[in-house]
């Protein structure tokens, strides 16, 4: 004990103590860094639904009352297929879940891309189950969002010969 009634902390006592306080911010972080990816990718597959119910094109071949859920096999349904990627250095992320209609029902892929103002969809595509066998383009942006990252070409010096 020193002066006053306080205890000697040693050197080891203090790395102890400042490592388990590193870890468990370490593991904060890393929690509200899940949680706000989960929660992009929720918003994600409700602009797809979004998008979906609004497209008549869809609501003819899948019917009325369109529901979206994630993995069929799993208990709660919730559970929606996320990829994550990454392309020269831009991020991506496909999202895979299933719709069911009142007529029929299909596998809709959904892909984002990152950019500087948020991110920006590239294409929601409906793959229909059973026959016959088809496929909805509810929005194919891959043409402009992709062009974005081109590098501008300038072709004023070049001379077109005859």
């Amino acid at each position: 004990f020193e002066e006053g009634g306080t205890r000697a902390v040693t050197t080891t006592q203090k790395v102890v103590e400042n490592t388990k306080t590193s870890f468990n911010l370490l593991v904060i972080v890393g929690g509200l860094g899940v949680i706000l990816y989960l929660v992009y990718m929720v918003t994600s597959f409700k602009m797809a639904m979004k998008k979906i119910k609004s497209d008549s094109r869809a609501i003819t071949i899948l019917g009325d009352n369109m529901k979206g859920y994630g993995d069929p096999h799993s208990r709660t349904r919730k559970r929606l297929e996320h990829q994550p990627y990454e392309v020269a250095g831009v991020d991506y992320l496909r999202v895979v879940f299933h719709i069911e209609g009142t007529k029929r029902t299909g596998v809709v892929h959904c892909d984002l891309k990152k950019s500087d103002s948020g991110w920006k969809t590239r294409y929601i595509t409906i793959i229909l189950d059973g026959f016959p066998q088809g496929r909805i383009s509810i929005e194919d942006n891959r043409l402009e969002v992709d062009s974005e990252d081109l590098p501008e070409i300038d072709y004023s010096d070049i001379e077109i010969k005859d």
